[in-house]
């Protein structure tokens, strides 16, 4: 999508910047580098304004590469923080001998815009390029969670929804060999009023869901953020 950098521009700003840059912190700084504090190299796929980058940054890593289809979403990123290589690629194959192998590689709301035939090429691409220790990082919309249906079909370019059943089951489809994985929710950082208070209703409306679901009966989750992340370390 050639307009998608100035798209992205226009539904951002420094608040929204912010606050993506929290989740981040948040959700993924206890996985990187709480329980693990070796991390030196990362992947990143589909970068957008580069939130995830900035983060990294302050952590005093520079050793990222980024992959996305947009040359100018990658030529924004590389102008705005200190990153290591950039590749454009409209599939991963494309470009797979020319990736190093990482300690960390993230993906944050960008499966659900690839088709279901290029998953387990996909995947095992990526996980050919972790390190062993290595931790893989993916987060996406979350459809156990009924509000999340509009997300899901906001996007024209939106191919599938997931939830923590079928994360789980992409991973045995993918035959990722050695792989140890676990699903869990993506939590509103607590770092202002606001976000407690929103915490607190989010956990609140959860429990109802939660409650619902059983009494309909049928399969349900205990996952409800609007988006969950699923961990895979080798």
């Amino acid at each position: 999508m050639s307009n998608y950098l100035t798209y992205l521009q226009k539904i951002s700003n420094s608040k929204t910047f912010k606050r993506k840059y929290d989740y981040f912190r948040y959700n993924y700084g206890k996985l990187l580098f709480f329980e693990k504090n070796n991390i030196e190299s990362v992947l990143e796929i589909g970068p957008g304004l580069g939130e995830f980058i900035s983060y990294l940054n302050s952590r005093k890593i520079k050793n990222i590469d980024i992959v996305d289809n947009d040359e100018k979403i990658l030529a924004y990123n590389k102008s705005k923080f200190k990153i290591n290589r950039t590749f454009q690629a409209n599939r991963l194959a494309d470009i797979e001998k020319e990736l190093s192998n990482y300690d960390a590689i993230v993906l944050t709301q960008m499966l659900e815009h690839i088709p279901k035939e290029q998953y387990k090429e996909f995947l095992t691409i990526l996980f050919d390029h972790l390190k062993e220790n290595g931790i893989m990082i993916i987060t996406v919309p979350n459809m156990a969670n009924p509000f999340t249906l509009c997300e899901r079909y906001a996007d024209l370019t939106h191919y599938n929804g997931f939830t923590d059943v079928s994360l789980r089951e992409l991973v045995n489809y993918c035959n990722l060999k050695k792989a140890k994985t676990f699903v869990k929710n993506f939590d509103i950082p607590p770092y202002s009023v606001v976000n407690i208070i929103r915490g607190i209703i989010q956990n609140i409306l959860h429990k109802l869901i939660l409650l619902l679901s059983i009494a309909n009966g049928g399969t349900y989750s205990k996952f409800l953020t609007p988006n969950i992340t699923l961990i895979i370390k080798k």
